[in-house]
């Protein structure tokens, strides 16, 4: 592994989808979950995974002619029947096994994420603590299949490239993503915390959190880029994009055990991808008014515009399916109402045009 992404893991958070006991019951019905409002394509024309149609997002927040709104995926199997599932102590069984029936592209990254050997230990055993029943476990699903992610993601990698498992069939590698004294063309992410967006949610107190605070910026928005010491806030936008691509992966897994989770209890699921979607906004616009060589290298890279787009894309489309969805919000109204800034989503719309969308 490079020296970048075991960099990463100082700025993983182990909890960070944080399980914050809520007055009323969150969870949805899998009956309930809108898909039937999002229009199917042939499974074969999508980068997805596991049988059955795959769907496009129809928000007005994608553009059906660009690759955003052209992305499609297989959707989780959120209803299937795991009944006869058995916790045998094997954390890699169950999780396998699980994840098989549920939600089949975090089954695959949980597969890749073990191939990275660094750390001494799967990784899915790794996130899972010390689970003593298959409960435990679930309650550890959308960490375990993030992490992964990242594992894999790494193990994919070098020191100048990037690669970013979308799903099994389909991968994202983009050279230079990393910030310029990383050796690459971007800028450290935590500048963002400059930008006149940062006062609408400022960072909450270390520990803690709030409706009117940012939970994650303390984790990934950390340090001084110019005080000569590395934090996780140093890196540049090629690990911004890929906490990004996680945090939907968080949210896809969370759906799939939303039936399982004890009533009243909700997640940040949908907080965290609504708050990496307004960074990658925000970064955007800062580098486009203030760090040309790191837009020229964004939006002038085909291979940057598409994992952008994609991200977005695969984003909207997990982000329709779960709408309404208690359980996994707890601050989205808030959060959503921040990236529908409409000079934000031009940024969106400048990646496009640069696209020739």
């Amino acid at each position: 592994m490079t020296v970048v992404w075991g960099m990463l893991r100082v700025s993983a958070l182990l909890g960070v989808l944080l399980l914050i006991a809520c007055g009323d019951d969150g969870r949805v019905a899998p009956s309930d979950v809108p898909t039937a409002d999002m229009g199917p394509v042939p499974s074969a024309d999508g980068g997805d995974t596991g049988e059955g149609d795959a769907f496009v997002p129809t928000s007005p927040l994608v553009d059906p002619a660009c690759v955003d709104g052209m992305y499609s995926e297989v959707l989780p199997a959120v209803d299937a029947d795991i009944s006869d599932l058995t916790w045998a102590g094997d954390v890699g069984a169950y999780v396998d096994a699980f994840l098989d029936r549920r939600y089949p592209v975090g089954a695959a990254l949980v597969r890749g994420g073990r191939t990275n050997t660094d750390y001494g230990q799967d990784c899915d055993v790794l996130y899972a603590g010390s689970p003593s029943s298959a409960g435990d476990v679930i309650d550890r699903m959308n960490t375990i299949v993030h992490e992964c992610g990242h594992f894999y993601d790494g193990e994919l990698s070098t020191f100048t490239d990037n690669t970013y498992v979308v799903t099994p069939t389909q991968q994202i590698s983009c050279s230079r993503g990393d910030a310029t004294d990383r050796g690459g063309d971007t800028f450290a992410r935590s500048r963002i915390n400059d930008d006149e967006y940062a006062a609408l949610r400022p960072a909450c107190p270390s520990g803690s959190s709030g409706p009117d605070c940012d939970f994650y910026a303390d984790t990934y928005l950390d340090g001084d880029p110019d005080n000569g010491n590395f934090e996780g806030g140093d890196q540049g936008f090629n690990m911004l994009i890929e906490e990004a691509f996680q945090y939907v992966n968080s949210l896809a897994t969370s759906w799939s055990v939303l039936d399982q989770s004890p009533p009243g209890r909700s997640t940040t699921a949908r907080d965290g991808i609504l708050t990496f979607l307004w960074y990658v906004e925000r970064y955007l616009r800062m580098a486009r008014l203030d760090f040309p060589g790191a837009y020229e290298r964004l939006s002038g890279d085909a291979c940057w515009r598409d994992a952008i787009l994609t991200l977005w894309g695969r984003a909207w489309l997990y982000l329709e399916a779960t709408t309404g969805m208690d359980g996994l919000s707890i601050h989205g109204d808030a959060l959503e109402t921040l990236v529908l800034d409409t000079d934000l989503l031009a940024e969106i719309e400048r990646i496009r045009a640069a696209h020739g969308c």
